[in-house]
């Protein structure tokens, strides 16, 4: 039957089914293959990776038309963007102030800002600052509002905010070049609470290094807007160890929530990948 059915696909159609699996095959292969160091897989990744331009042009675009939906209709909340709210939810109850004060870091072009405020009450104010790339912040400066701002590091976020009710991360730590680092300095920001959403860690005791590939149409909430060509996009992943994470963090906060999301990982040959997000809150001193 399967002869038969070939026999009718003109030869052209079938070099360009045989393109597009041999693509995916790559794309899955990608993904198992590991590297001593975030650098080494760069080399590997679309130009710019995280910087390239028309994957942030996308992401901004893709938000853009997200935060003017909202106002009129009625969005579909996800299990992870439910764990983003429901993070909120203690810093709101403990305000004196009637205003909370929320560290985004990596949160592209404030997404969850904008879905965040739209369930809110309006007399609850949110002083929300995002941290990410310079080229990220280059294209959602022209979102910002007197509400959310956009910077490129962690000092500038601190100076604005002051005292940080929450620092919202989702999905980032897997993205950096060195996560414990980076995992350090969220944890010196000294923030009340600290929502580490979409994480994913290797339980043994070392960091994987691999590379990610999606289509660029999976970037940003949303459709692909009009006029861009869907294609693989890829860059370095970076898979923590779950044993550093875990013991750096309970030095400072504690564990009050944890939640099932796998969002964040995807399988890797001979290690033991895991996903799942952490509501911590600081430690009295």
């Amino acid at each position: 039957m399967k002869r038969i059915i070939k026999d009718f696909i003109p030869p052209i159609i079938l070099q360009i089914l045989r393109k597009l699996q041999n693509s995916q095959q790559k794309t899955v292969d990608n993904s198992q293959q590991k590297f001593l160091n975030y650098q080494d897989a760069l080399k590997l990744c679309t130009t710019n990776a995280y910087e390239e331009e028309e994957l942030i042009e996308v992401i901004f675009k893709k938000t853009k038309r997200f935060s003017e939906n909202l106002k009129s209709e009625i969005i579909p909340i996800s299990e992870t963007a439910a764990y983003s709210l429901l993070s909120a939810i203690n810093p709101i109850i403990e305000s004196k102030t009637n205003q909370i004060n929320v560290l985004d870091f990596g949160g592209a072009c404030g997404a969850h800002y904008f879905h965040l405020r739209s369930l809110i009450d309006k007399d609850l104010k949110l002083n929300w600052v995002v941290v990410e790339t310079p080229t990220m912040v280059r294209y959602a400066k022209e979102l910002e509002t007197n509400e959310l701002y956009f910077v490129d590091n962690l000092k500038d976020a601190i100076n604005k905010l002051g005292t940080i009710d929450l620092i919202h991360t989702s999905g980032t730590l897997q993205c950096v070049n060195d996560p414990q680092k980076y995992l350090i300095d969220i944890l010196n920001c000294n923030a009340k609470w600290v929502l580490f959403n979409r994480l994913g860690m290797n339980k043994l005791e070392k960091d994987v290094v691999t590379i990610h590939s999606s289509m660029l149409s999976w970037n940003g909430i949303g459709e692909l807007p009009n006029g861009y060509i869907d294609r693989w996009v890829k860059y370095p992943f970076n898979f923590h160890s779950e044993i550093k994470f875990l013991n750096t963090l309970q030095e400072k906060y504690t564990i009050v929530a944890k939640f099932n999301d796998q969002s964040g990982i995807y399988a890797v040959q001979g290690e033991q990948i895991v996903g799942y997000g952490l509501l911590c809150k600081k430690n009295n001193p």
